[in-house]
């Protein structure tokens, strides 16, 4: 009969030994159910004495499944934070991130909407990046957006015990929403507080609420989430188990949506005649800096202006075909075609033709489609433009700035007959006699006295336009 070796025998010993010499090494476990077919379960860390602690799972838009777990647990009184990788395996270790500090219980839950998965025909929860941590400390209830601690907000005092969970919401009103609750202990009696959606699409931490149906004398608290759209408070009293309710909160009205598969077979396609078109194989663009500017303005520098406007008025018939524009500063450059294009005038139907530009009297000459009245007012409106330009602070450039002048309309005069006169002398000649002037006549025996009266008349301008 062979013998069995002494090193054989003493792991045979040890086996016994670990559990009478209290050297069985001690590991914490935390579980909790992922989803309908997964459950997370498996050591943290080891060698710690248990305690108390939370995990959450994480799947953002656009993920297909679940991708991060985050853990939070009560390492002698302080809280650390763990996160590991999905698919759960081994060559995915929980991961320390950090430490949130002294608490005497935790919880932590992510926010998120519920989405319907079209494939698998189920609803999951589609999380935010980063999960809420709630933690008692000094018997007061604190809670924050990760590791934001600057801004943690106080929810309650005098509790003892928390648990947390995301309630339903529904797809169709969002503002029927159970929220993320954190139900606690105070007193033995079991509070809640949640984070819902307002009707305003604002999410807000809405007023403590106790539930009054678990009466007081309890000692632990778990919050959790059913199938059928309900939130349970599931409490220890007494040596019994207490569980209450809520009212189901549909999230897509608890109908499965319908869908339709469809599959392609002996597919078969035809082309019509093609028609060949030919288009332009290359296409290009170009750009050119001919009116380049750099301007460097100071205060209280003169800009050019229009001094006084002329019109170009006809020899015959009281009309203008133009407009001279005297400007306060010479003008450089060139005039293209499209500056007269630019120009407009207030009389409707006629626009500027042509324009140069008179150097020895400083001024832009307009030229218009039609001719105008003088008795009417014109606008004349210039362009911005570029390749026009004078020259300012001594040798900078700038460019012509859109400028604006009215030529004043003009009145037309006609003269009238008002009062005129005329003097005559008497003479003893030969008389004849006009049907248009009256004659008083004396005759006696040997001259001929004649006395002729006319009116007097002068010439008043009276003008064209009405009164």
């Amino acid at each position: 009969m062979r013998s069995i070796p002494t090193a054989l025998k003493e792991k045979l010993a040890n086996r016994f030994k670990v559990e009478t010499t209290d050297s069985l090494a001690k590991l914490r476990v935390v579980a909790t159910q992922t989803s309908v077919n997964s459950l997370l379960s498996e050591p943290i860390h080891e060698d710690i004495a248990p305690a108390f602690g939370d995990v959450a799972v994480r799947q953002t838009a656009g993920e297909s499944d679940l991708s991060l777990a985050y853990a939070i647990c009560l390492d002698d009184g302080v809280a650390k934070i763990y996160k590991r990788k999905f698919p759960a395996g081994l060559e995915y270790p929980w991961e320390y991130q950090w430490t949130l500090g002294t608490a005497t219980d935790v919880a932590i839950e992510f926010n998120g909407v519920w989405k319907m998965n079209a494939e698998k025909e189920w609803y999951y929860l589609q999380t935010e990046e980063y999960p809420y941590i709630f933690y008692v400390r000094n018997s007061n209830l604190y809670v924050q957006s990760w590791t934001d601690g600057d801004h943690a907000a106080l929810l309650a005092t005098g509790v003892s015990q928390i648990s947390a969970c995301k309630g339903w919401q529904s797809s169709v009103e969002p503002d029927l929403d159970q929220g993320l609750i954190i139900g606690y202990l105070k007193n033995g009696s079991v509070y809640y507080r949640a984070l819902c959606c307002q009707e305003n699409g604002n999410y807000v931490w809405e007023a403590e609420h106790e539930v009054a149906t678990l009466g007081t004398g309890n000692t632990t608290l778990s919050v959790i989430r059913t199938n059928d759209f309900r939130i349970g408070f599931l409490t220890q009293n007494n040596g019994r188990m207490l569980l209450a309710l809520t009212h189901r909160n549909y999230a897509g009205m608890s109908v499965r949506p319908e869908t339709v598969h469809i599959n392609a077979s002996n597919v078969r396609m035809w082309i019509s005649d093609i028609t060949e078109l030919g288009t332009l194989s290359k296409e290009s663009a170009s750009g050119n800096t001919a009116y380049p500017y750099v301007l460097l303005d100071a205060p209280d520098t003169g800009e050019i202006s229009v001094a006084s406007v002329e019109k170009l008025n006809r020899e015959t018939g009281f009309v203008c075909y133009g407009f001279k524009i005297h400007l306060t500063k010479p003008l450089n450059g060139s005039i293209d075609a499209g500056f007269p294009v630019k120009c407009t005038l207030s009389v409707s139907g006629v626009t500027v033709s042509s324009a140069t530009y008179d150097s020895e009297e400083q001024a832009l000459v307009l030229y218009t489609s039609s001719d105008i009245r003088r008795t009417v007012a014109v606008t004349i409106t210039m362009p911005e433009y570029r390749s026009l330009w004078y020259y300012k602070l001594g040798t900078q450039r700038w460019f012509l700035p859109t400028l604006s002048i009215v030529a004043a309309s003009e009145t037309l005069d006609y003269f009238t007959y008002e009062k005129e006169t005329a003097a005559i002398s008497t003479i003893s000649a030969g008389v004849w006699i006009d049907e248009a002037v009256f004659i008083e006549c004396f005759q006696p025996a040997h001259t001929a006295v004649i006395a002729v009266v006319a009116s007097s008349v002068s010439l008043q301008p009276v003008s064209t336009l009405p009164i």
